[in-house]
């Protein structure tokens, strides 16, 4: 019998629900936690006998429950990053979201940890997952952010490329102010027999927003040239913690890039138009990288209440709001077909 290409394979990881997304023809697969907030936290292919993690997996699923913005793909909802003092006012209401003890802000959203449902599986023409969450359903989500939404993503694992499509309802009867943001570690190098001297980063963008304690004040400046990256320089020695925008489109998408020269393998973050801004953040002490795809810079609500553009979406009652993210991996000891 012959074994078809593309697989989803349903598993529990240290008793944590797990989809398996394969491509049998280029061995690439993409390990997926939807009881820890849809979260992809494992992309791998094989290079010249090698198994490369594009993404930075976590150590284990344990880890991943108790630290769910360190590892993988953290889906970052109904604002990425941080909102100040936790609270923002909306045509005339006010909204306060939980900190962590000891935090000025809160951070990431409400999703991190949250269940979704599996609706769908396709293996027909890919390896494909579709999992929604009603946030009707969950009572922590609504006190905090008492506006009804649906939000439904599809992990879609092809050749090398594993594609994001969101999609995000507005279920209620009142308008509602939202941002998403995706929150990729990616290793670097991404291989274990290269050195970061040897990668080269691509970030598309020339502006970055003025940051005071990780929060814009509103100034937007030119990045400097030893902070410009848009032509590709190693990583070797380089720091980021910034929320830049002046974001370049090509074909109506961004492209963040690690060039490993060494292995003679490329992976490319795509992002199409909806998202307008980038954070870049290499976590101390780790061989990794994050291009954070955003739709709005951190608080960007209250950016906007004092009448700054911050790109904050507004959907109005029944209106969706959709984007796509690709991570494609090139090279040419890949064997794509």
């Amino acid at each position: 019998m012959n074994e078809s290409r593309y697989v989803v394979d349903r598993t529990e990881v240290g008793g944590i629900e797990t989809y398996i997304l394969r491509d049998n023809t280029t061995k690439a697969e993409a390990r997926i936690a939807t009881s820890l907030g849809n979260n992809c936290y494992c992309l791998g292919i094989p290079v010249n006998g090698e198994w490369i993690d594009l993404i930075d997996p976590p150590p284990d699923l344990e880890t991943l429950k108790n630290e769910p913005t360190r590892y993988g793909n953290p889906i970052l909802f109904p604002f990425p990053n941080r909102i100040r003092g936790g609270k923002f006012s909306f045509e005339g209401k006010e909204y306060t979201f939980d900190k962590a003890p000891g935090t000025p802000n809160s951070i990431h959203g409400l999703l991190l940890n949250q269940p979704y449902q599996v609706k769908s599986i396709d293996t027909a023409d890919s390896a494909s997952i579709a999992c929604r969450l009603n946030s009707r359903e969950f009572p922590e989500i609504m006190r905090q952010y008492p506006l009804p939404f649906e939000i439904r993503i599809t992990h879609t694992l092809k050749a090398t490329t594993l594609t994001l499509d969101i999609n995000i309802r507005n279920t209620g009867d009142s308008n509602m102010p939202m941002g998403f943001g995706s929150h990729p570690y990616f290793r670097v190098p991404l291989s274990s027999k290269s050195t970061a001297e040897r990668c080269l980063i691509t970030v598309p963008a020339s502006k970055r927003w003025e940051l005071e304690e990780l929060l814009p004040t509103g100034e937007i400046s030119n990045l400097e040239e030893d902070a410009d990256f848009r032509s590709g320089k190693p990583l070797a020695g380089k720091q980021f913690d910034d929320v830049l925008t002046g974001v370049i489109l090509s074909d109506d998408v961004s492209r963040c890039v690690i060039d490993d020269q060494d292995a003679k393998v490329r992976m490319t973050l795509e992002s199409d138009a909806q998202f307008r801004e980038l954070v870049v953040y290499t976590p101390p002490g780790r061989p990794s990288i994050c291009f954070e795809p955003y739709t709005c810079p951190t608080d960007a609500i209250n950016l906007q209440a004092r009448d700054i553009d911050a790109g904050i979406i507004v959907l109005e009652p029944g209106a969706v709001f959709s984007g796509t993210i690709r991570i494609i991996a090139e090279g040419t000891e890949l064997e794509v077909r």
